[in-house]
């Protein structure tokens, strides 16, 4: 099973997003995505990860299903 951190990361890397780029997007700060990517906050509010999501151009499903698709 992969954490909500690795599947942003994974998917970071497939936009050839950075940090900073993804937090302008959704309106945080790099150190919140930092935290979200390193684990340090396990998983965002429904409403932030949406926001993450489609910044990402992805559904909050494909990121459900990418942390599921390991077990």
């Amino acid at each position: 099973m992969m954490t909500y951190g690795e599947v942003l990361d994974y998917f970071l890397a497939m936009n050839n997003m950075n940090k900073a780029e993804l937090a302008r997007r959704v309106g945080i700060s790099k150190g919140q995505v930092s935290d979200l990517v390193s684990g340090r906050t396990r998983e965002p509010t429904l409403s932030r990860a949406k926001a993450i999501a489609d910044a990402l151009g992805v559904t909050i499903q494909d990121m459900v299903d990418m942390m599921e698709s390991l077990d």
